[in-house]
């Protein structure tokens, strides 16, 4: 694991804020969010069910679900989520018809789920072939919500943080647009002129590499930074309009290959647990603690 020096090069801004309401679907930016153990309030809290095999729909098995990442999620104020197709159609969730709707696009029968705490639940995915990783050329199943509170149908951990300035570093490296959308964040963060990165560092590593378990302020929120996250078929697929990026994942193969108990991945970005609940906002800080 790559060591990122003194104070962990942790002087970062919160810039943008991003909620999810539904698993592999398009999702909404916020000035502020509620945060728990277990990440934030409405976050990943529906997602599309596989009826026939009861798993949960994820894009990263692209066939078929990766047009999942062309439909997305709001929250309105009363807290009903209004799911919206390609198209512009809108459905609230619960709606029969959205499950309908859902199963003729996508070629499969299935519904739309809301996560029932504490209950375990898995989505199959699809590794393309990454030279030097763990999965690579394969298939897996794995549980959702794996390092954290089972209330909500996120992949691994609570918060999922990306840094701007490794953002753009990864676009300098892939040679391709590179906008923080195809790696699906809860939180963009930025370094801020008073916290510089530590000397000694290596300038072309991402720092965030060297973030694991260390303990950290979110604004007035306890958090713990636990790990790089690896990324996946997801971040190549088109979404949105954003294209096809198969240099996104190839460059992190490279340049970004972490090495862990679990195995061997391509990382970019942070993952964090939340010690105690509270509330974060554009302008907040995240430092060491």
């Amino acid at each position: 694991m790559l060591d990122s020096g003194v104070g962990h090069g942790i002087g970062h801004e919160v810039v943008a804020v991003w909620r999810y309401p539904v698993k592999s679907m398009g999702g909404e930016r916020l000035d502020a969010v509620d945060v728990r153990p277990g990440g934030i309030v409405g976050d990943r809290r529906w997602a599309v069910r596989d009826l026939a095999t009861g798993r949960v729909a994820s894009a990263k098995r692209p066939r078929p679900f990766g047009a999942l990442l062309d439909w997305s999620a709001a929250t309105r104020d009363d807290g009903t989520v209004v799911v919206t197709a390609p198209d512009g159609a809108t459905w609230e969730a619960g709606d029969p018809g959205l499950d309908a709707a859902l199963s003729s696009r996508l070629g499969v029968d299935v519904a739309l789920d809301e996560v029932e705490p504490g209950a375990d639940a898995a989505y199959d995915s699809e590794w393309p072939e990454i030279p030097g990783t763990t999965l690579s050329d394969t298939e897996a199943t794995f549980a959702t919500a794996m390092m954290t509170d089972k209330v909500a149908f996120v992949d691994l951990a609570a918060l999922h943080i990306v840094l701007e300035e490794s953002r753009r570093r990864l676009e300098a490296w892939a040679g391709v647009p590179t906008p923080v959308e195809r790696f699906r964040p809860n939180l963009v963060v930025r370094a801020v002129a008073d916290h510089p990165p530590p000397d000694g560092g290596d300038a072309e590593a991402l720092v965030e590499l060297g973030w694991v378990d260390v303990s950290a302020r979110l604004g007035e929120v306890p958090v713990t930074l636990t790990a790089p996250a690896p990324r996946c078929v997801m971040t190549t697929l088109d979404q949105g309009g954003l294209g096809p990026a198969r240099e996104v994942l190839a460059v992190l193969a490279e340049r970004a290959r972490v090495s862990s108990e679990f195995g061997t991945f391509a990382c970019f970005g942070v993952y964090a647990e939340v010690a105690a609940p509270g509330r974060v906002a554009i302008g907040d800080r995240l430092v060491a603690a």
